[in-house]
């Protein structure tokens, strides 16, 4: 095993260490939308599904879908919960922490195929492990679909370089491995959207071979193949998939809704540096980059200007200067082809041809003149290469050539003979060395494509003799189980490097033009410049762009590590490792914030506050921190008055306080904000019942109901939010014995929300209630046959049909069974032991209705209403003393309930304990004065001075 694959070895243990503390993290943010609800993940669908479906589980044709076609991420997903039963956290983040091992790896790989240097494939494959601003795309959920596309993308690029050896030597493989790729573009694209430019990567480097001047007929062949197959691509990602439905909000991208060209068009210019800064100094990091958080470039003489003219200069610098260079390879080939010297490469392709007879004939008829052309090869690759030097290949049967400052730049080290000049010294040994080097080459019987390190020194001085010319040509033909080079600095799996055969300017050019190709073209499609995207900056969509900017490092270490002083090699290495250091704690620690939502959004106060105040309150108010909650949700609401979830956020919170005044303020400030706010008529109908103004709520609840929210994203969430005002709408009319309008509304929900089978069911079961209620038997049977029929182990379903039934006396033993079934079904529900109990009293079965009501109220101690139906139900056998202890729950439960004190009073006074019995009857009166009922009471104590 060559030394190198302990490289990806290392970089590979890097990654996974520094990501161990996400195993322990759980689903935060967009993981909740798209993998906790989303049917396409848990398999509330069919898998084909996922390929009809946007990212969050809404069909592309929606009008509320997000357009983000990812299908095989989502199935990933799918995997994911397959395998681990259901929802386990660490399971999902494991696979995204392997994905990022691979993607290491991969990155190695790709270093391998630039860099000759050990030391900067080792700085590249490290400083991707342990980059921070991976820490989104790995340590969240939905990240995945990033790191998935950066290991597909990869393999793309692999695969045609793969493909263009094996073209390079006729080997039949090349289709092989052209399908190959074209395959992994296709999986990188169904991956996510940004890497549809795998393939525009993959033509690039072969285009600077051809500028180069590596000559290989079957070149264009193979560009048509990838532009045709990149093309089609694009047309079907654009044209045939549905895009974005519906417009991204202000709040998301509030750039692109900037009223002034002009701004929008210096703000997105500017973008490209802001990422190029997050991947320089990834300090200051958040989960998200909308609303202001980041200012508008509003004037030309803003100074941010000046930072995009130089970023863009740097990059058509690079650009220009490294295509001059190629081409100026290029002609120098020709110039040199001219005088046979190119010669040897177009009969490379022509001996890859022959057949393998020929071949050997050929071999056998310059098997004599072995030595002598080894020397004369020698001699052509030192002239026409700047010292070209024979090492022997890894894990291929070519021959490979080191290029570069090696035995006479160690002599001369300012002196650079360019090949012209060799050529007008020695024309005739030039033409003869490059005869020597096609027989030598088609002995081969392939051309190489890979080169050792080009730092690489002679290892044999004394070539005069025959002994080093046999031995020369031996290591020209070495077979393919042959080992790597002894020398420190060639590359360890020569066969991955692509750069031989160029000039040392070729090359380096050639290095940073792919470095600065992986680090704009993936950045391209979500950059603003071409169509506007849903955000403005998103680190995890740096994941991929990363790869070249960490080339560009590794590139940059081998040219400091070329300088001769030792001391400052020490020092540029010692340097490198606290940069690792630095950025794997870093790393660690951002792990950390993504481990919880309250940390995360906490990490990002200082970066977007209205946005990360506004989800903290959220999260706060779930965790019953009602008053940390209100003070964040009010400092949010400071930072920008217009956000319609928070002053949603801040009515529930309300709401679960049970100020229903303040709640409806909210719910109203949040609707004036968000029309189409579904949810929010629902709690806004639902606070206005609370208050008794149920002709107000039964209006908000119709607007609610009827909301078409063709412009909403989340479409599941805003329908579901619709069932739920359909069916307290309904309620309402059956509370007021308008039956046949609750008829009507639930068979408006049926019509109008058709996709929703869960609230189907639900709306049959109150359906069912409603036509048991008029004594319609038959028609009540059908519909709760069609809710088990939708659900068939759904436990409110049982319980519908039961209580119906129940209703019928005939059907008693009948309704019984379906309530044994439920508890089957939910041993551990409260409310169906309850329902079990209400049956049984029904049936005068008292003593079996006393057991289920207390077992009700033990499994849901904080129910008011089942502990008080366990007190009465205690009452009624005359079990007075248990009785007591229930009425004294629900006095604790409730202690501003008149009827809780009435009740207690009660059982109290029939106990004897008049005194006290006296003084919970006073106690309800404080809270309820002039009640008829308690005042009798009181009244039969002899209490009359209240």
């Amino acid at each position: 095993m060559c030394s190198m694959d302990y490289t990806s070895l290392v970089c590979c243990g890097l990654a996974f260490v520094l990501y161990l503390n996400t195993l322990n993290a759980g689903f935060v943010y967009d993981d909740r939308r798209a993998v906790l609800t989303n049917a396409d993940v848990s398999g509330g669908s069919s898998w084909q599904r996922s390929f009809g479906n946007d990212f969050w589980g809404t069909p592309l044709t929606d009008s509320g879908s997000h357009g983000s076609w990812r299908p095989l991420t989502v199935l990933s997903f799918r995997l994911n919960y397959i395998l681990a039963g259901g929802f386990a956290p660490w399971g999902f983040h494991l696979g995204n922490n392997l994905l990022h091992c691979v993607a290491t790896a991969l990155v190695v790989r790709v270093a391998r195929t630039l860099l000759a240097s050990f030391w900067a494939v080792l700085a590249t494959g490290a400083l991707f492990a342990a980059h921070p601003i991976h820490t989104e795309a790995v340590a969240s959920v939905v990240g995945r679909a990033d790191v998935a596309a950066c290991v597909c993308y990869l393999l793309t690029y692999l695969s045609y370089l793969r493909h263009m050896r094996w073209r390079e030597s006729a080997d039949p493989r090349q289709w092989l491995a052209l399908a190959t790729t074209l395959l992994f573009s296709i999986a990188a694209l169904l991956c996510k959207e940004t890497a549809i430019t795998a393939l525009l990567v993959c033509a690039a480097f072969d285009v600077m071979r051809g500028l180069s001047g590596q000559v290989d007929k079957q070149r264009l062949r193979s560009l048509f193949f990838v532009l045709c197959a990149l093309c089609c691509s694009v047309y079907y990602r654009l044209i045939v998939v549905p895009g974005p439905q519906s417009a991204f909000s202000s709040a998301d991208n509030p750039i692109a809704r900037t009223a002034s060209t002009w701004t929008r068009l210096l703000t997105f210019l500017h973008l490209p540096v802001v990422n190029l800064k997050l991947l320089l100094l990834p300090q200051v990091l958040s989960f998200d980059w909308g609303m202001d958080a980041l200012p508008r470039v509003t004037t030309l003489w803003d100074r941010r200007n000046a930072q995009s003219a130089c970023l863009y200069t740097v990059l058509l610098g690079v650009a220009w200067r490294g295509c001059k260079v190629l081409l100026h390879s290029g002609e120098l080939a020709d110039v040199a082809g001219s005088s046979g010297s190119s010669y040897p490469q177009y009969h490379i392709q022509k001996v890859g041809r022959k057949s393998r007879a020929k071949r050997k004939r050929l071999a056998a008829n310059n098997n004599n003149n072995n030595n002598s052309n080894s020397n004369k090869y020698q001699a052509f690759e030192a002239a026409y290469h700047q010292e070209a030097l024979p090492c022997s290949d890894c894990n291929n049967n070519n021959g490979v050539y080191v290029y570069g400052d090696a035995t006479q730049q160690q002599q001369h080290p300012h002196t650079h003979p360019h090949p012209q000049q060799h050529a007008a010294h020695a024309p005739h040994q030039l033409v003869s060395s490059a005869v020597s080097l096609a027989l030598h080459k088609a002995f081969r019987g392939s051309r190489s494509s890979s080169s050792c390190s080009n730092s690489t020194t002679a290892s044999n001085k004394s070539s005069g003799s025959s002994s080093s010319s046999a031995s020369n040509s031996s290591n020209f033909s070495s077979s393919s189980n042959s080992s790597c080079c002894s020398n420190r600095s060639c590359p360890n799996s020569c066969s991955d490097y692509m750069l031989g055969g160029m000039s040392v300017a070729a090359r380096n050019s050639c290095i940073l033009l792919m470095s600065c190709a992986f680090l704009t073209l993936p950045f391209l499609p979500a950059s603003n410049l071409f169509f506007y995207v849903g955000f403005v900056v998103a680190e995890r969509l740096l994941y991929l762009p990363s790869v070249g900017f960490c080339l560009l490092v590794g590139y940059g270490v081998s040219k400091l590590l070329d300088r001769d002083s030792r001391t400052r090699r020490l020092l540029l290495l010692i340097g490198l490792g606290m940069l690792l250091v630095s950025f794997s704690v870093r790393t660690v620690r951002r792990n950390a914030d993504w481990r919880d939502e309250e940390s995360l959004f906490r990490s990002a106060i200082t970066v977007n506050p209205p946005k990360a105040l506004g989800n903290l309150g959220s999260v706060l108010s779930s965790q019953a921190r009602y008053e940390e909650a209100k003070q964040v949700l009010q400092e949010a609401i400071r930072y920008r008055p217009n956000m319609a979830d928070v002053h949603f956020n801040l009515g529930i919170l309300h709401q679960n306080q049970q100020d229903y005044k303040s709640a409806v303020e909210c719910f109203q400030r949040a609707i004036k904000f968000r029309p189409s706010l579904a949810v929010a008529y629902l709690n806004l109908g639902i606070s206005f019942i609370a208050l008794g103004k149920r002709q107000q709520a039964i209006e908000i609840l119709q607007l609610g109901a009827t909301l078409e929210g063709a412009t909403v994203r989340d479409r599941s969430a805003h329908d579901q939010a619709r069932s739920s005002a359909y069916l307290q709408l309904g309620a309402l009319y059956v509370e007021q014995g308008k039956l046949q309008r609750a008829l009507a509304t639930y068979r408006e929900a049926l019509s109008s929300l058709p996709a929703l089978v869960q609230q189907r069911e639900v709306l049959y079961q109150r359906i069912g209630d409603v036509f048991g209620r008029l004594q319609q038997w038959d028609e009540a049977e059908r519909h709760h046959r069609a809710a088990l029929e939708l659900q068939p182990n759904q436990v409110a379903a049982h319980l519908s049909y039961g209580i119906t039934l129940a209703r019928n006396s005939s059907r008693a033993s009948e309704a019984e069974m379906w309530f044994k079934r439920a508890l089957k079904l939910a041993p551990e529900q409260a409310s169906v032991y309850h329902h079990y109990a209400e049956f049984l009293s029904l049936q005068s079965r008292h003593q079996e209705s006393a057991v289920y009501h207390r077992r009700a109220a033990e499994l849901a101690p904080t129910d008011y209403a089942l502990v008080v139906a366990a007190a009465t139900s205690l009452r009624l056998l005359d079990r007075k003393v248990e009785a007591e202890l229930w009425y004294r729950k629900a006095v604790a439960l409730r202690p501003n309930d008149a009827h809780a004190h009435t009740n207690l009073g009660a059982i109290l006074h029939l106990l004897g304990r008049t005194n006290h019995a006296a003084a919970s009857y006073k106690a309800a009166l404080r809270l309820q004065p002039g009640d008829a009922i308690t005042l009798g009471n009181l009244a039969k104590l002899g209490v009359t001075n209240v």
